[in-house]
C-alpha cells in the first residue's frame, strides 16, 4: 500500500498513508473510483521492487510457518501482476509451494485450506460464516474494527502465526 498511496497522493494533491485505510473500500477513503484504485495498485505492482514488506524479515517470519504444511500463496490480484508479486516474493526471500491466483479476493473461500492468513476483513467474515473453515486474520489499518468471530484468530505480526497455527491445527 505504500507506494499505491504515493502513487494516490500524487494524482490528487492527498496525504494518504497505509493508517488512512482504517476500512477495506480503500478507493471510498482515497475519493476515487474503485477502477482507478486497482489501477493504481496495479502500477505499484509493476514498479515491486518498491514494495516494502509489512514487517522486517517478513520472509524468515513466514518460513516459521512452512515445517507445519504446505504454504500457498493465493491472491485475487489481476493477473497482469502475477509475474511482479512472484518477483517480490522471491525478492523477499518468502518460500511456498504453490502460487494461485483467484478471480477476487472474497473468491478464496471457495478453496480448500486447513487455514487462511489473510488481512481481509471479508474473506475472515466468510469463513467464519461456514462451519468448518479457520483463519488467522492479519491485522493492518483496514481490519482493525473488526470483531471476533468464531474460529478467526488475529496476529498482529508474523511473530504471532506460528504458534496461532500450531493452536488450530492441533484443536
Amino acid at each position: 500500500m505504500v507506494p499505491c498511496c504515493q502513487r494516490i497522493n500524487t494524482r490528487h494533491g492527498t496525504n494518504l498513508e497505509v493508517s488512512s485505510f482504517v476500512e477495506w473500500k480503500a478507493w471510498e477513503i482515497a475519493n476515487i473510483s474503485k477502477d482507478e484504485f486497482f489501477r493504481t495498485l496495479d502500477d505499484a505492482w509493476y514498479d515491486w521492487r518498491t514494495i516494502p514488506p509489512s514487517e522486517e524479515n517478513l520472509g524468515e517470519k513466514i518460513g516459521r510457518i512452512v515445517p507445519l504444511g504446505s504454504v500457498d500463496i493465493v491472491t485475487g490480484r489481476s493477473p497482469d501482476t502475477v509475474a511482479s508479486a512472484k518477483s517480490w516474493l522471491k525478492h523477499q526471500g518468502i518460500e511456498y509451494n504453490t502460487f494461485v491466483r483467484t478471480e477476487s479476493g472474497i473468491e478464496k473461500v471457495n478453496l480448500s485450506y486447513d487455514v487462511f492468513i489473510d488481512d481481509s476483513p471479508e474473506l475472515m467474515a466468510a469463513l467464519s460464516a461456514t462451519r468448518d473453515r479457520r483463519g488467522i486474520l492479519y491485522t493492518q489499518p483496514w481490519n482493525r474494527q473488526l470483531p471476533e468471530m468464531p474460529r478467526i484468530r488475529r496476529a498482529d505480526s508474523w511473530n504471532q502465526i506460528p504458534e496461532s497455527l500450531r493452536r488450530i491445527l492441533d484443536s
